[in-house]
């Protein structure tokens, strides 16, 4: 009997042991390509937390205003659902009487698709858990992106799909909700963003150990700075941090991917513990040895 009990006690446990972790594969899929969606947004229009925005319910649209670049742009958003920052709740979209039904469509299919603890009209979670939703969410939907804001108490999470661009009241671009990066197998530039990284964070800890001065530190790493950039535009040059983002050991990720009008990019995302961020340099493809950087985003 003990044993029979043990034999149905190892097996459910495999079979939960492997729901979860099918559902963690997932996640990890879909972040990965979301993010580099997300990229695509942030080289081509400057897509950052901190422009302005605006939700037209009625039009079904969330509008943003990027002012470093002069350009509008407008999105067909569609709504995962909204986090109660006192009470730690997520909340469903379509569960959700003061979002349109038109914005939140695809939510009730997407939530029979996982374990029964999310299929819960209200649930327990945190801001990580909410972004791997998305994630998933935006990858199964085949969005060009995702987003969240934060509106008082309550954190909102969508989905992009088609974003038209504005420039002086004129369209200029229009973004279908796909993927528009061509991610490359070879990838012959991280290794001279690795050498790059490896030499800042050096001249980062010996200035945080207080080895050399600030003003010897700045010297040393506008050095390395110039020995890496092709462009020397000054509004790029390196400050001192610790912890240093470019320690080896907090990024999760490395790519190196084109867009459509063939230019080059190496992406890596970082582990910051409560988050993780992506960031990526531009490469010069017409320009070999180190000094082949023009920018970064």
């Amino acid at each position: 009997m003990h044993k029979s009990i043990l034999t149905i006690l190892l097996i459910m446990f495999s079979f939960f042991s492997k729901g979860q972790s099918d559902l963690e594969t997932k996640f990890s899929e879909a972040n990965s390509a979301m993010n580099l969606r997300n990229m695509y947004q942030r080289i081509v229009w400057n897509m950052q937390p901190t422009n302005q925005y605006l939700f037209d319910q009625t039009k079904g649209e969330v509008k943003y205003t990027v002012e470093e670049n002069d350009y509008e742009v407008i999105a067909t958003p569609k709504f995962l659902g909204t986090f109660n920052l006192d009470d730690k709740t997520f909340l469903w979209a379509d569960k959700n009487p003061s979002i349109n039904k038109r914005l939140n469509d695809k939510v009730d299919s997407f939530r029979k698709t996982l374990p029964k603890k999310y299929q819960k009209d209200k649930f327990k979670s945190s801001t990580e858990s909410n972004t791997n939703l998305l994630s998933l969410f935006s990858f199964q939907l085949n969005s060009n992106g995702f987003d969240s804001k934060r509106q008082d108490n309550t954190i909102i999470y969508y989905s992009l799909l088609d974003i038209k661009i504005f420039k002086d009241g004129n369209e200029i671009l229009v973004i279908e909700p796909t993927n528009h990066t061509i991610q490359l197998e070879v990838s012959e530039n991280i290794g001279l963003i690795k050498k790059f990284h490896k030499e800042k964070l050096e001249i980062n800890k010996q200035y945080n150990e207080q080895k050399i001065s600030s003003s010897e530190a700045f010297k040393k790493i506008e050095k390395v700075h110039l020995k890496y950039w092709l462009n020397e535009d000054p509004y790029f040059f390196p400050s001192l941090s610790w912890p240093c983002g470019f320690d080896e050991k907090l990024i999760l990720e490395w790519k190196e991917f084109k867009i459509d009008d063939n230019r080059l990019f190496v992406m890596y995302t970082t582990d910051l513990g409560w988050t993780s961020e992506s960031y990526a340099y531009e490469i010069d493809l017409n320009v070999s040895g180190d000094k082949r950087i023009i920018n970064e985003y």
